[in-house]
């Protein structure tokens, strides 16, 4: 989904995510070696917002602060004191969009596009939402039968990506390309054969976004408010410990069953539960959608993890015992290249955090 277009490509290619109260960047390039293209991350980082700029579901609460913490990152190692980019790509949090699935009637008179954008309009009307004009829109055909389209549709708010793009161009960058988090992951990293899927987990600080990928479609998606800092406060709380002590606990015990006191177990069970059920609570839904009645049938027997909750032990094969698919941390670097040693400067558990500005910027480096 790019929301402004396609525009020239840059070199390194540079995208920004606001991630859970953390503004993450990556800037990669391609260099010839031995006359063979070879993709390098050329830089990368984050930077705590703090609650001062921006509130628990990453809005920016002061534009200010904001813009100036991007000035003070757009410059820091340079001598002339000018940004580094001029032109940047953004990931917008999954929370901030609204994703639904839906069929359209086909109407033999009209454009097909023509009759998604009305349908979408009388949707929008229909859920007392605010007019279609109101949205930024992108929607995927998943699949186009003698009835009709079956679609799904991402909705952003235009004042949301406005006011993003305003904030990045007062601090001297200009946007180029937006994508939501799981649109760029699924278009970058992931090989989809036809008629398969995953379900993609992007385990944050303090939210969790699950996602069900279908060839390059998102076909389903949920954020839910469980993460790292979940995991953190239920150790905190059961045992009576402060927080250094419930960090050192789970980074020797983990989430699975390791911790000698099977009650803080169950707790833990009990604060993830909202994550798990979500895939099958996703997984059911789409079951009942009508694509599935013409032979396109959603099935998958993969759950790819990345994020900064990957570094918790355990936490992928107990997303995976408990959903009974083949869990796995995510691939970020599939189908881009194959010599490692390329990236080595970016390790593997970072890449798994940066998944998503990383995504974007392969995504763009290659068009």
């Amino acid at each position: 989904m790019n929301f402004f277009g396609l525009f020239e490509k840059q070199k390194p290619a540079v995208a920004c995510s606001l991630d859970n109260g953390f503004l993450r960047w990556v800037a990669v390039e391609q260099e010839k070696n031995n006359k063979e293209l070879v993709i390098q991350v050329a830089e990368y980082g984050s930077e705590p917002l703090g609650e001062d700029i921006v509130d628990e579901r990453d809005h920016i609460i002061d534009d200010a602060l904001f813009v100036q913490k991007l000035k003070t990152l757009a410059i820091s190692g340079t001598k002339d004191n000018k940004p580094k980019w001029n032109e940047v790509s953004i990931v917008i949090p999954d929370n901030e969009a609204m994703m639904f699935h839906t069929h359209v009637a086909m109407e033999p008179e009209k454009e097909m596009g023509d009759v998604i954008m009305d349908h979408i309009k009388t949707y929008c009307q229909a859920q007392n939402l605010l007019q279609l004009a109101d949205y930024i829109c992108e929607y995927d055909v998943i699949l186009k039968t003698d009835f009709g389209y079956d679609i799904h549709v991402t909705l952003v708010p235009r004042l949301h990506i406005e006011h993003i793009a305003r904030l990045f161009k007062q601090a001297g960058m200009r946007v180029q390309h937006i994508e939501t988090a799981h649109h760029a992951v699924a278009k970058s990293c992931l090989n989809i054969p036809h008629g398969t899927g995953y379900v993609m987990v992007s385990f944050g600080n303090r939210s969790t976004t699950i996602a069900l990928i279908h060839g390059e479609h998102v076909v389903s998606h949920q954020v839910v408010s469980v993460g790292i800092e979940t995991i953190y406060k239920t150790v905190e709380k059961y045992l009576r410990v402060p927080r250094a002590d419930a960090e050192r606990i789970i980074n020797r015990h983990g989430v699975l069953q390791t911790h000698p006191d099977n009650g803080l177990l169950s707790e833990l069970y009990l604060a993830l539960a909202p994550v798990y059920r979500s895939v099958d609570h996703q997984l059911v839904s789409l079951g009942q959608m009508a694509y599935k009645m013409f032979g396109h049938r959603f099935t998958t027997n993969d759950l790819l993890v990345y994020g900064q909750g990957v570094g918790i032990k355990g936490l992928v094969g107990f997303l995976g015992d408990r959903t009974n698919l083949h869990a796995r941390e995510l691939d970020v670097w599939a189908g881009h290249t194959e010599d490692r040693a390329a990236i080595m400067n970016l390790p593997a558990d970072e890449a798994l955090t940066y998944a998503e500005p990383l995504s974007l910027a392969l995504l763009y480096l290659k068009k």
